[in-house]
Order: C-alpha cells, then structure tokens, then sequence
C-alpha cells in the first residue's frame, strides 16, 4: 500500500508539470513583437488577396519568422529574403479568407478549426529555396524541446483547383495514379530532419477536402517541424501543382502524449497499472478502466 501511494505521489507530480501547448493564431506577431494585421496583400495579380496578413510580401528581417504564443512557436516566412519586389514569397503566412476560391490564400474549409473567417496557416513549399539552403522553406521552430501531439491540416483552394479542374498553370488533373504529399518530419535544434510523418492531400482518386487531424506523436521529442510537399505532376522545372497546404490547431505537449499513457514502474499487480488518460490518472485491468476509487468506467 505504501508503495502504491508513493507511485501515486511521484505521477501526481509528473501530471502536475505537464504542459500542453496549441498554436494561438490570435497572438501572433512579426520578430519585433508587432501584431500580425489583417489586410490585402499585393502579389502578381492571380496571387493578390485581402484578409492575409499584410506583410506577407515584406521581406525585411523582422517578418523572416512569425512568431505565436509569446515565440514558442516560430514559423517561417520568406526565408530567402527576397520578395523579387514584392511579387514572390515562401515560407508560411496567415489568412482569413473567407472564401473558397482560385486563389492561393484561401482553403475549402473557407476558414481555420474556429469556423469560416477565422484564421489560419498557409504553407508554400519552395522547392527551389529548400534546395538552395539545404533545409525546408517551411519549418516551425519551438523555443524549446516538446512532444508533438497532433496538427490539423486542410487543402488549400488553389491546389484544389489544379488538381480537380486543372487549368492553374502547367497543373494537369489527378487521376487514381497521382498523389500529393505532405511530409512532416521532426527537427533537431540543429535544423536536421529526423523522423517523419506522412500525409496525402491526395492519394487513389481521394482528396483532402476539410480539416483532418494529423497525428505526430511518432516523432517523439523534437525541437521543431519541418513540412515538405511531393507531386507526381511534374515538369521541366519542378512541381506543376501548386505546392500550398493550410494548417491549423498544432499542439505540443512537454511529456510523452497518448491516450493511455503507462506510468513506468507503477505496477499495483491484481489491482491493475496505473495509467493516464486525458490527464486523469487511472488504473487499467484488462481491458478496462477504473477510478482510483475502484468504480468501473463504461
């Protein structure tokens, strides 16, 4: 019975320290800690749009990272510093589009995991930058080493067009045999790739068309994110389909997260382990679960 306690004691105080973290859009802000500010953004025409962040064609150093919850989280935006006159930009922005068209700030879900209008993440993937810096356009840096849990992730309306209806440039339609891919792969502080989780915007005639929730506990314990894109359309100079992605609701976790996660060395025998379950201690026999009271949860 002591024994049983102590354990008690010691996961009680390992609950009490564990932190879940989800990326807040509403506090973010460029490296200078000014907030992020909603307007039109000038590109080449077919890439201007109105509800994105206003400095996503800036290239000056204070908007090289966007920065969330008090920067921890940091994510990329136009890493080569060069917006080749405000035409051009990489990396990740912010939007509020609300609308799902053509253009390439907006996502079918017509807004993030809060409902339409409300903001999200928009991911292009530069293949050219990546190549030329040796590490991806699109990287989430955390200010320290946390746990992945989960992201969600959405299509975002210009890919959709090109590969439902084609026409956006030299984007051809998918068929059954195509498949565009979304690799999330863990970084360490030294911006190497580790391992990697992988999911299809398309794949076997399917495409993403909503939010889906991407499990990442598979990349353990990680001191950032690194998001690439494949495409079976290729052309002469790289990918004919637009390589862009919306992401949403990415959440961290200080300790190891899973649904029942086993407390090493909490072994109480006939009485069953001591687990954690929705940060609720628990205790588990068989396959079923009580209240350290002993009543049998259904």
């Amino acid at each position: 019975m002591k024994r049983f306690f102590l354990l008690l004691s010691i996961c009680c105080s390992i609950v009490a320290f564990a932190e879940v973290v989800t990326m807040d859009l509403k506090t973010a802000t460029d490296m200078a800690s000014n907030p992020v500010t909603y307007g039109v953004a000038y590109g080449l025409g077919y890439y201007d749009g109105t509800d994105v962040w206003d400095s996503t064609y800036n290239d000056s150093g204070i908007c090289q990272f966007i920065y969330t919850n008090e920067a921890r989280f940091m994510l990329s935006h136009m890493p080569s510093l060069n917006s080749y006159g405000g035409m051009s930009w990489e990396g990740f922005t912010l939007s509020k589009v609300s609308q799902d068209t053509a253009n390439v700030f907006g996502c079918v879900a017509d807004g993030g995991l809060a409902g339409v209008g409300t903001p999200y993440v928009i991911g292009y993937f530069s293949e050219w930058v990546t190549e030329a810096q040796g590490f991806s356009s699109n990287i989430v840096l955390f200010d320290k080493e946390y746990y992945p849990e989960y992201v969600y992730i959405c299509q975002n309306s210009n890919t959709m067009e090109a590969i439902a209806n084609g026409g956006v440039f030299n984007a051809r339609v998918f068929t059954a045999q195509d498949t565009l891919t979304l690799i999330i792969s863990g970084l360490t502080t030294t911006l190497e790739e580790t391992k990697s989780v992988i999911y299809y915007l398309a794949v076997d005639g399917e495409m993403n068309n909503g939010w889906v929730k991407v499990p990442l506990t598979a990349l353990g314990k990680v001191g950032g994110l690194s998001f690439r894109m494949t495409t079976t359309d290729m052309g002469d100079f790289g990918a004919n389909t637009p390589m862009y992605f919306a992401m949403d609701g990415l959440t961290v976790n200080t300790e190891l997260p899973t649904n029942i996660q086993e407390l090493k060395g909490a072994d109480t025998n006939s009485r069953g382990k001591i687990v954690m379950q929705d940060s609720q201690l628990m205790i588990l026999k068989g396959n079923e679960l009580y209240t350290l009271l002993g009543q049998r949860l259904k």
